[in-house]
């Protein structure tokens, strides 16, 4: 029996707030409201609604107790269904960031779009308390965070639907007798509002639902009509609508305040939303009825517990004050005050708050499979977690880890409602962790950066999107974060600016995320499309068939052709009574052996003939599932009409090899476990040429792991296991430890098991399920484990944190990389021989072929799929065998210009009659070599003549290189390194300088190499003469 709640004023409003703090051992927060002047009661005239019913009178309800009345009274005294919360993290809408609303795993049941098989098709009335996160995309409350009492990045929404059941009167009267009877919250201080229509989009009042309020009490003037902004609810551009209304409450009471309903007044707050959905807005813009009509209503936990509690802000309620104390505790800083806006001047206030919100909202994305990265609500994560970090520690002054410190309280009081926060609250302390260790050593340096660029702005400027940017790219300061701390300095960021400059920096890549983007199918069904089929009872498409096939003793599989009759064609205009040759559209027949692409396997392709002259009539390219009909995706070949009888025949090499990449989808899950331990699929892919696995894993697969995971898979293989398939009852699967699954999808009463080697009854009479691959699965699979031949891992790679993606292939593409990598490492063992050849001989003349065979070798490995450790080391022996020839090539380089060194040294000194050395030396190098080498041959000259200046000159190609040296102290001479390499820069017209001592030049015209050196020689001499006159 849900307890009756009364509402009494036997205490004044702020003494009932006080003892309640008090009791809760919030003496600070208690004792600031008592010391507040008694004249302010018009400010804060706010009082608890307290429980009886086995209660004492005056007691405040909790929060879990205020939630478990909302559930019980809808599920107890009007047979509404529970159901759990779903993920935050939503796993079939890629729409989606975050799950924002209560509705959103609702979504396939407005929009008709429902699998009749899947468990939600059976709901008509359910109740529920949904996680929710509200930060990025449409709805984002991150901004508003901390700077109010109300705005959250992650709430609760109470919410209650009929699907087809009950519509305006029962919703309305259960909202009313709920919050009156039960909450006990007075009347006088609820106002009500209904749609009034729009003439523009011919929209009518919504009278039935004003005469429902009017009928159950509400006086008039508290029924207030309002427009589409307010009262007329819309998922999308397109989809499910209609009016709605809206439950308001007033702190005050006591008075007329309808005219602050919808005016966005902090005292008078939207407490309830009851939406009727009785329209379906076409692509057009046009609205449509629809067969069946839902009721989708929504109230936040968090306020509603503010009101209940008696609290001006959800702050101060008690899903927030542990919290509050927490980091009070944590940090030393000052008590938490609830200030706000100017009265908050040091961010004290905002950051408690903001800290608060974030470590709740951290804990259950977290919790629910979320990884702070760089990609759409992975960076949503990182954001909130180093606005966090930075209130903590700058705002608060708290040390590194207080964030994190924090999950412990959001488990104690979220974690009996939400049971999965207990699962492994230590993974979620140590991601934030992480994080935060990431992110301070960047905080610093890009706090004292900004500060420095804020502190230069003239009066009234704002701060560029350049330096934004720079925040962002070079010290990992989202931009929300720059925002934040520029605000607080009185300045702004210049949006456009940085969007500018951030489009400048990055390479515009195509839209990530949304699966096959580029092959999603021309034509589609809609909602309303579905409504259609139903309405005219149009029989859902049998596509069991598709599990009909054999695999014959003679070593091959058999699909046997399906007939089927034509129920209707869709085209890009509509439903069609006929689609002529050439016209794409889509087919729904009464069966199908095609399978439709769902669970991450691919759609079948095929064609479909004619019965009557067994002609191709159809080119089956692409085939989906909408809501129990399996849509035929292609174009026609001949004309086809609705009750035409057609012959399905599948494209057998594109299932087959299908088929073998989800049975060893399957296996490498398996194997992966086994190597890792436990670990959790996040996502696949199986394509006729690849299969793609997204894993849970903190870090990179290294060789071992990877061979090891391979050798497991190759070995179920290779023992040749039957594979079973089989339908189990849902709760006995959940109830068996090791089964495989990702229960966030839509599944029925009975599921769909796939288990390799122990047939299904057997699993679940034993611990089968532990030691062979078993797993919830509605695809299609090999008969036997052998038909696979060979699993290769052929590439793995980080999709996010914590997430990583493994990539593989099987059967004969698998062989046939075997037999590319063979030949590859039997090449390279041939080119390697050369080289030890080459080496041992002390020539390098062949040293050019080999060079060019790695190239051809390296080339083909990069455009081969390889097992992944043998592609690496592969590709390791390459880059050795290229550095024993950089080595080789060193040394002849280094053996070479020692040879050159020696001899002009000693045609230096042959040249020399009457001296022991000459007076300078001015020289051709003759080899081909560059100005690098010259350098080399110069500096190694001029030490083994010390006191001679001399000039170099070389000719490599068509380029002159010139180098002088001039000894320090050197006389006999008035020579500079500048002055004599000007006449020779002037005569290569080239580019060079240098000092007294040094000077280079280099141009072009290899003729040229005489003249330079006789006008080099000439300089000398003239020099040489003039200082010994």
């Amino acid at each position: 029996m849900v307890p009756i709640v009364t509402f009494s004023r036997t205490l004044p409003p702020l003494l009932q707030f006080c003892r309640y703090h008090s009791r809760h051992g919030h003496c600070s927060l208690a004792l600031r409201h008592l010391s507040s002047d008694s004249s302010t009661s018009e400010t804060h005239p706010i009082s608890p609604h307290v429980a009886l019913g086995g209660k004492p009178a005056g007691t405040v309800l909790s929060s879990s107790e205020i939630r478990r009345t909302f559930i019980e009274y809808f599920r107890d005294q009007h047979g509404h269904t529970f159901i759990p919360s779903a993920s935050v993290i939503p796993q079939r809408d890629p729409t989606l960031l975050f799950t924002n609303a209560g509705m959103n795993q609702f979504k396939d049941i407005f929009q008709g779009t429902i699998s009749p098989h899947a468990e939600g098709a059976n709901y008509r009335r359910v109740v529920n308390s949904q996680k929710c996160i509200r930060a990025g995309g449409k709805h984002n409350d991150l901004d508003e965070v901390g700077k109010d009492v109300h705005h959250h990045t992650f709430f609760e929404m109470l919410g209650n639907w009929s699907f087809g059941d009950y519509f305006k009167r029962e919703a309305c009267s259960m909202a009313w007798d709920l919050l009156t009877r039960v909450y006990g919250i007075p009347e006088d201080q609820l106002y009500v509002t209904y749609f009034k229509g729009d003439a523009s989009l011919n929209l009518e009042a919504d009278t039935e639902c004003r005469d429902i309020w009017l009928e159950l009490g509400v006086p008039p003037e508290r029924v207030l009509p309002f427009g589409i902004a307010d009262n007329f609810w819309e998922m999308g551009g397109s989809g499910p609508c209609g009016p709605c209304s809206e439950i308001h409450y007033d702190r005050h009471g006591n008075r007329d305040a309808s005219h602050l309903v919808n005016d966005l007044h902090s005292d008078v707050l939207e407490v309830w939303n009851l939406v009727f959905m009785e329209h379906n807005r076409q692509a057009d813009g046009s609205l449509k009825r629809l067969s069946q009509q839902h009721v989708d209503a929504g109230m936040g936990l968090e306020r509603l517990v503010a009101i209940l509690q008696g609290v001006s802000s959800n702050y101060e309620t008690d899903l927030f004050l542990p919290l509050i104390k927490a980091i009070e505790s944590g940090s030393g800083s000052r008590p938490y005050s609830g200030l706000t806006g100017a009265a908050d001047p040091d961010y004290i206030d905002t950051a408690y708050r903001a800290v608060a919100d974030h470590a709740r909202m951290l804990t259950i994305a977290i919790a629910d499979g979320g990884q702070p990265d760089y990609f759409k609500r992975g960076y949503v994560l990182k954001r909130v977690i180093r606005r966090a970090v930075r209130y903590a520690t700058e705002k608060l002054k708290g040390p590194p880890g207080l964030l994190a410190s924090l999950v412990p309280t959001v488990v104690d009081s979220l974690g009996t409602m939400y049971p999965e926060l207990r699962q492994d609250p230590q993974h979620i302390v140590d991601i934030i962790n992480t994080e935060e260790s990431q992110f301070l050593k960047t905080l610093r340096k890009g706090q004292k950066f900004l500060s420095k660029k804020i502190s230069k702005l003239p009066q009234g400027s704002k701060l560029t999107g350049e330096i934004a940017w720079k925040m962002y790219d070079g010290y990992g300061f989202p931009l929300d974060l720059t925002t934040m701390v520029a605000e607080e300095h009185g300045v702004k960021v210049d949006m456009e600016g940085y969007e500018a400059a951030r489009l400048k920096a990055l390479e515009i890549t195509s839209q990530g995320g949304i699966k096959n983007l580029g092959q999603l199918p021309r034509i589609r069904l809609d909602a309303t499309d579905l409504s259609m089929l139903q309405k005219k009872k149009v029989k859902f498409t049998d596509d069991s068939p598709k599990y009909h096939f054999t695999y014959t003793d003679s070593g091959k599989y058999v699909f046997p052709p399906v007939s089927a009759r034509v129920l209707a064609l869709k085209t890009d205009r509509g439903f069609a009574s006929m689609v002529g040759s050439g016209e794409d559209c889509g087919i729904i027949l009464d069966c199908t052996n095609f399978y439709a692409e769902q669970g991450g396997q691919e759609w079948d392709e095929g064609h479909l003939n004619s019965v009557k002259n067994e002609e191709v009539v159809f080119q089956v390219e692409n085939v989906q599932l909408y809501s129990g009909y399996v849509l035929h995706v292609g174009t026609a070949v001949e004309t086809i009409k609705p009750g035409d009888n057609l012959m399905l025949f599948l494209n057998k090499v594109r299932r087959q090899k299908i088929m073998r990449n989800h049975t060893a989808t399957h296996i490498l899950n398996f194997a992966l476990r086994e190597v890792l331990g436990e670990t959790e699929q996040r996502g696949s892919l199986v394509a006729p040429d690849r299969l793609r696995f997204d894993f849970i894993a903190m870090g990179a697969l290294d060789p071992t792991q990877l061979q090891r995971v391979t050798q497991i898979a190759n070995d179920i293989v290779a023992q040749k296991y039957p594979v079973y398939r089989g339908q189990v009852p849902l709760a006995t699967v959940k109830a068996t430890e090791g089964v495989r699954a990702m229960f966030e999808e839509a599944y029925g009463d009975h599921v769909t098991v796939v288990s390799v080697a122990v047939p299904v009854p057997e699993v679940f009479k034993g611990s089968g399920a532990m030691q062979y691959p078993v797993e919830l699965c509605g695809g299609i699979h090999v008969c036997n484990t052998g038909h696979i031949k060979r699993l290769l891992i052929t590439a793995q790679r980080q999709v996010s944190a914590g997430v990583r993606r493994l990539t593989a292939i099987t059967g004969n593409d698998a062989q046939s990389a075997d037999y590319v990598a063979n030949t590859l490492q039997q090449r390279l063992a041939e080119v390697d021989n050369q080289l030890t050849l080459s080496l041992r001989s002390d020539t390098l003349a062949k040293v050019s072929n080999i060079k060019q065979s790695l190239d051809s070798l390296s080339a083909t490995l990069v455009t081969s799929r390889l097992e992944i450790w043998r592609k690496e080391t592969i590709s390791q022996q390459i880059q050795a065998m290229r550095e024993k020839i950089k080595t080789a090539e060193k040394m002849a380089e280094m053996s070479k210009i020692k040879q050159i060194i020696q001899s002009l040294y000693t045609d230096c000194l042959e040249s020399t009659s009457d001296a022991l050395v000459p007076p300078f030396v001015v020289r051709h190098v003759s080899s081909e070599i560059n100005s690098k080498i010259l350098l080399k041959i110069a500096k190694g000259l001029a030490k083994m003549l010390p006191d001679t200046p001399l000039m170099l000159i070389s000719g490599c190609k068509d380029d002159v290189a010139a180098i002088c040296m001039i000894p320090r102290g050197s006389s006999g001479h008035r020579l500079t390194a500048s002055a004599w390499m000007d006449p020779v820069m002037e005569l290569l017209q080239g580019k060079g300088g240098g000092s007294a001592t040094f000077a280079r030049s280099q141009g072009k015209g290899r003729h040229k190499v005489r003249e330079c050196l006789s006008v080099a020689e000439e300089y000398a001499r003239c020099a040489t003469n003039k200082a010994q006159e």
